[in-house]
């Protein structure tokens, strides 16, 4: 009787599209406690200060997403929320891979092509751009020697260990 009346229930939600938009269109609700009293099993020695911090992490995660959902394709939350819901749930993970997809995505533009790099489309350069050291840049190294290993200019040779 039970597995009939789920079965309504399930073909209910799928028949009324604005049911199951409404699930993708919100943020989803974790067990987070449980997550993170799993979580501290794989952490160090003071397994109570990890789970107040994974508590603190995904709490704040949340708060995020609630902020941000709507900025996010809906394609890459539904990707980031079924990938973030196994094995376990964590908001911090679905934040993490919806950034991710964001910043890949203004990589390319519609059509999947590449977009042309900052300075080389206004300039109208190709290629990389030559780099001009800083007075905070280090010195270039020296040329490795005879074998292979730099010479160092200036310094006395390292003194011998092995006697």
């Amino acid at each position: 009787m039970q597995g009939l009346i789920a079965g309504l229930v399930w073909t209910a939600l799928l028949a009324s599209p604005d049911l199951a938009t409404a699930k993708q269109d919100a943020v989803p609700v974790f067990d987070i406690a449980h997550s993170c009293l799993e979580a501290r099993a794989f952490i160090g020695n003071d397994q109570n200060l990890a789970y107040k911090g994974c508590v603190k992490d995904e709490n704040d995660a949340r708060a995020e997403l609630a902020r941000k959902w709507t900025h996010f394709k809906p394609g890459d939350r539904r990707d980031c929320v079924a990938q973030g819901a196994a094995p376990m749930p964590s908001y911090v993970e679905i934040l993490t891979c919806l950034e991710m997809s964001d910043e890949a995505s203004a990589l390319y533009n519609p059509d999947g092509t590449a977009r042309a790099k900052p300075n080389s489309a206004s300039q109208g350069q190709s290629g990389p751009q030559p780099v001009t050291p800083s007075g905070n840049s280090p010195a270039p190294a020296a040329p490795p020697g005879p074998d292979g290993v730099p010479k160092s200019e200036g310094s006395p040779p390292a003194p011998n260990l092995a006697e």
